[in-house]
């Protein structure tokens, strides 16, 4: 292994490449990636690629800036790289079954107007030939984004490695961090099993994992372990096509939908969140592409409702339950900027908003780090907002869970 680089990154998904090609994009040609698996073995592999710039009527603008830039970035990456990253721009509904609830849609559709995202307010009727597979006759209004869609998640990183690797950037596989050296209070050199890499900078994108990396290097990342899951059902006759068919989602439900390789992704909130903190000394993410067992009991009321909302599902077998580890913070808001030790950055904690965010934390990321001053203003994100309370494992978990409960 080589024995310097400008810049370590930690963390082969998606938010690691990302950085990886956007610091090459920024004409940075000595950058090292690591990954303890192969690419995309901690999280990214599992993810159902949901792509949408509105979280909900008090949506945050960082997000949506954030989210905004991923169709320009699958562009550039097409053309540089002349890989299909993946992006299916097929539009997303939201559904809102009660009063209350299309209130909820009016208040989105302000919100969006004030992001200058897209968003059209429909009746149940004009929904029909987005959608119209689906049972909407207890439907009340919809909102149509035509700027959401999803993301093929391994063709997106393959994409960004593409693109990377032309501007010079190393991906290394297989190649676990055992230490960061922080002789004389800041970054100096990474400890890998296969070698020491001297470096004065090192981004900590590990996902789950990012509070083991930034132990190495006495710095507190509160990030926590969450199992999330969602069904695939078996192939549809006639089979939906993913790239014509909209992504839906049914928020008082805590429903949403979308179409996969001729079958449906059936996913969505549940009461009751599950921390994965592994026992013992274990850290997150050890294992590749590690799935917890299928919670079926959990699992039921939200098949029944995918079945009561798309009728032919009450027919269809549930192919499989992908029940897998995603990374949270105590807020529900990533962490991505400077850590208190200099020389070492942190992008970890994206939730279930990876797919979506990352291309934008790339660019922000590494135009703060190779300019010395980021384009936006994403100050909300900063890793070192919670404070002390962050270094309680107790409390950043009790926080994260209510977070996603709410």
């Amino acid at each position: 292994m080589g024995a310097s680089a400008r810049a370590v990154i930690i963390g082969g998904g998606v938010v690691g490449c990302s950085l990886a090609y956007h610091l090459g994009r920024a004409g940075w040609r000595d950058v090292v990636l690591l990954e303890q698996h192969e690419l995309t073995e901690g999280s990214t592999w599992h993810t159902a690629g949901f792509v949408t710039s509105m979280r909900g009527p008090d949506g945050p603008g960082w997000h949506a800036r954030l989210a905004g830039y991923l169709p320009a970035l699958a562009a550039m990456l097409r053309a540089e790289t002349g890989h299909d990253p993946g992006w299916r721009p097929v539009g997303g509904l939201r559904l809102a079954l009660s009063h209350t609830h299309v209130d909820e849609l009016r208040r989105l559709a302000r919100r969006a107007d004030e992001l200058g995202v897209p968003l059209e307010l429909r009746g149940a009727s004009a929904t029909m030939n987005l959608a119209p597979r689906l049972d909407l006759s207890d439907v009340q209004a919809a909102a149509w984004l035509p700027g959401e869609g999803f993301v093929r998640p391994k063709d997106f990183v393959n994409a960004l490695v593409a693109g990377a690797v032309a501007h010079g950037t190393s991906i290394r596989t297989g190649v676990r961090v055992n230490g960061i050296d922080t002789t004389g209070g800041q970054v100096r050199a990474v400890h890998t099993s296969d070698g020491v890499i001297e470096t004065p900078l090192v981004i900590n994108a590990a996902g789950a994992a990012a509070g083991a990396v930034g132990a190495m290097a006495g710095v507190v990342v509160p990030v926590v372990p969450i199992l999330h899951q969602y069904g695939v059902s078996e192939v549809l006759h006639p089979a939906l096509d993913p790239d014509s068919t909209p992504t839906c989602r049914i928020p008082e439900q805590s429903l949403y939908l979308r179409a996969a390789n001729g079958c449906v992704i059936v996913g969505g909130s549940r009461p009751d969140p599950v921390p994965a903190w592994p026992a013992g000394d274990a850290e997150p993410l050890a294992k590749a592409r590690e799935l917890a067992a299928p919670d079926d009991a959990a699992f039921a009321p939200i098949w029944q409702l995918a079945g009561e909302r798309m009728p032919e599902l009450r027919r269809a077998k549930l192919a499989k339950i992908m029940h897998g580890v995603e990374a949270f913070t105590p807020d529900g808001v990533p962490l991505a900027g400077r850590s208190s030790l200099p020389g070492l950055w942190i992008a970890a904690g994206f939730g279930l908003h990876g797919m979506a965010l990352s291309g934008g934390i790339g660019r922000h990321l590494a135009e703060w780090i190779t300019s010395g001053t980021p384009s936006w203003d994403l100050d909300a994100l900063l890793p070192d907002r919670f404070g002390a309370p962050a270094a309680n494992r107790d409390w950043t978990t009790s926080r994260a869970l209510d977070t996603l409960r709410r």
